[in-house]
């Protein structure tokens, strides 16, 4: 027995979903001193897995030495095996209090505050670290604590601290490989999405990330050979038939690439997805009535889809078909009035929390409080914006005055004339539509949302014979930036909905 307490030894718990199974380095006797048999008892039992033996054997033992660090450590290992974090997290804690550097102790904490998501888990870990810098378990709880908040090159540089402890935890390889290629280093994400998918081959999304990264790392063969197994599935799914095409264009296959599509449609019809890309992909080769017809096809399944509309008149801009297509535009334009042709604050302007009472509440205070703050106006006009609401009514007048602050305190913010020309042209004061729309085109010559309220408000006057040459205008701009997006917002590192954790 004095033998093998004199060695170290360890227990190991593992956590299911995560970076690293963290080893808690209980019995050497350097750390522990001489321990008694009924210590060993309760170690015995935790290594046994009796964790009701081992809390009941440590109660005893704690009777009569309440303040032992040690034996609070334990307890803290009997409850996490018995799957009992929070009792855990409080009895490391209560260790700490009696020794705050012993290191067992401090590495129970961390690990557990790291299983629940606990705000302590990373200075506990930092405090880790002071002892034994080279940790690499500690590193790789650093790097997926990185991961979640979304600071990736803190993360990436954990990670690479941890190699070794993460080469068997598909989890912490997943976010490693996600934070590459955010960074866009994506050869290097392909390496350790490729460790991850030898783990298990068949982990579809680890397979679906490595052919992405292999993708945008220029090795578009290799890419096709990776999805392949996903494409051969049935039915494959739609983002992968969808990414099957856009490696087989880059391969200059364009036939392959319109099979996968029209596979992608007919397996997956009520998915708006596949209907753009065809039609780009048919405009990309000036086949635009071949888009024309499968963006036609796609209203059959979803009348009331207005990117759809959106797209089969930028089609109809290109053929020089102006009517139709501004007809599309303004059917779009009825279906979801703002539905954005820029990045009008990044998108996140646009989201459902800015809609709800409680953030109107917000930022009708902050405007009240900074008057002369032209984004808060424009924040809270585009708020508002989403109100349901009658022409002429409280609401609406208030949105309208908002805006008009926005563009008073700050004449060069287009987003807000953009919005402000959008709202004139809903209430039906036409010239105050065009008026703003043209100011925002001063500054900006390539602002879409402008050119659409223009062309839709210049219809309604005298100034019709303009509208032709601005329909053109804004259906080069819609190619030019579904080309961008084809190739930046489409194919995205996978991750797991709703957890902030990859596959």
């Amino acid at each position: 027995m004095k033998r093998a307490l004199a060695r170290i030894e360890k227990l190991v718990l593992c956590h299911v979903r995560t970076a690293a199974c963290l080893s808690l380095v209980f019995f050497s006797s350097s750390l522990l001193g001489a321990i008694d048999s009924s210590l060993a008892g309760v170690i015995a039992a935790i290594r046994e897995k009796r964790f009701d033996d081992a809390l009941r054997l440590n109660r005893e033992a704690l009777k009569t030495a309440p303040a032992d660090a040690r034996l609070w450590t334990l307890e803290g290992m009997a409850y996490g095996g018995l799957g009992k974090q929070p009792a855990a997290l409080t009895a490391f804690q209560h260790a700490l209090k009696l020794a705050p550097r012993y290191l067992p102790a401090l590495e129970g904490a961390a690990q557990t505050a790291f299983q629940l998501g606990d705000a302590s888990a990373k200075p506990l870990l930092m405090r880790v670290l002071e002892q034994r810098p080279e940790d690499t378990t500690s590193h790789a709880m650093l790097g997926s604590l990185a991961y979640r908040e979304r600071h990736c090159d803190e993360a990436i540089g954990e990670f690479q601290k941890a190699v070794a402890a993460i080469a068997a935890q598909p989890y912490a390889l997943a976010e490693y490989g996600v934070c590459l290629g955010t960074a866009e280093r994506f050869d290097e994400a392909a390496e350790v999405f490729a460790q991850q998918l030898a783990l298990d081959a068949t982990n579809g999304p680890a397979r679906y990330d490595l052919a992405v990264s292999q993708w945008k790392g220029k090795h578009a063969e290799a890419a096709m050979a990776t999805l392949q197994p996903l494409l051969d599935a049935a039915p494959a799914a739609e983002d992968v038939l969808q990414l099957g095409a856009e490696i087989a264009e880059d391969q200059l296959d364009t036939q392959r690439a319109i099979e996968l599509l029209r596979k992608a449609i007919l397996d997956h019809p009520k998915t708006v997805d596949a209907y753009l890309q065809f039609a780009y992909l048919s405009g990309n080769h000036a086949s635009f009535q071949v888009g024309i017809d499968m963006l036609d096809l796609g209203l059959t399944q979803m009348p009331d889809e207005a990117r759809l509309y959106l797209a089969r008149g930028v089609m109809y801009g290109q053929m020089g078909e102006s009517e139709k297509a501004l007809s599309d535009l303004e059917r779009a334009n009825k279906l979801a009035p703002q539905l954005s042709f820029a990045n009008v604050a990044e998108g996140v302007l646009q989201s459902q929390e800015h809609k709800s009472d409680e953030a109107l509440a917000t930022f009708r205070a902050a405007a009240k409080a900074h008057p002369n703050d032209a984004f808060t106006e424009y924040l809270l006009a585009e708020a508002l914006s989403g109100e349901n609401k009658v022409e002429g009514s409280s609401t609406n007048r208030e949105e309208i005055e908002a805006a008009k602050r926005a563009v008073q305190l700050d004449p060069t913010m287009v987003a807000a004339r953009d919005l402000l020309a959008a709202l004139y042209l809903e209430d039906g004061q036409t010239a105050q539509s065009i008026e703003q729309s043209e100011a925002a085109l001063k500054h900006d010559p390539r602002d879409e949302q402008a050119l659409y309220h223009l062309m839709l408000a210049l219809r309604k006057t005298d100034r019709k014979g303009e509208v032709p040459a601005l329909v053109q205008r804004l259906t080069e701009l819609r190619k030019e930036a579904a080309a961008d997006a084809a190739k930046t917002k489409r194919y995205q590192i996978y991750e797991v909905p709703g957890t902030g954790e990859a596959h």
